[in-house]
C-alpha cells in the first residue's frame, strides 16, 4: 500500500478530516503542516497540485492516532475510578 492510500485509509477509519490531520501531523512533528499540504498528498496523483505523500507524514498521523487512543483509554479509566469512588464501590 502506498503512503497516499495509507493516509486516506487512516482518515477514513478514524473519521479524521484533512484539516484535523494537518493539525495532528504538525503537533507530532512540531513543524507546520497546512491543510493545503495534506490536500496535495491525498489528491489524485495525476493532478498537477498533487505531491507524493511522505512516509514521515503517515508515521506522524499514526503516532497521533495512537496518542489519542491512549488518552481516551486513560480518560475512561479515570472516569470509571471516579464513578466507583463516588458510588462507594470498587473500580472495575
Amino acid at each position: 500500500m502506498d503512503n497516499r492510500t495509507r493516509y486516506l485509509q487512516l482518515l477514513e477509519t478514524y473519521g479524521i478530516t484533512q484539516a484535523r490531520s494537518a493539525e495532528l501531523v504538525a503537533a507530532v512533528t512540531e513543524r507546520p503542516c497546512s491543510v493545503r499540504t495534506v490536500r496535495s498528498w491525498v489528491n489524485d496523483p495525476d493532478k498537477p497540485s498533487s505531491s507524493p505523500c511522505p512516509g514521515w507524514a503517515v508515521a506522524a498521523l499514526e503516532k497521533a492516532i495512537e496518542y489519542m487512543r491512549r488518552a481516551i483509554a486513560r480518560r475512561a479509566e479515570v472516569d470509571a475510578h471516579e464513578s466507583a469512588e463516588s458510588s462507594g464501590g470498587q473500580p472495575s
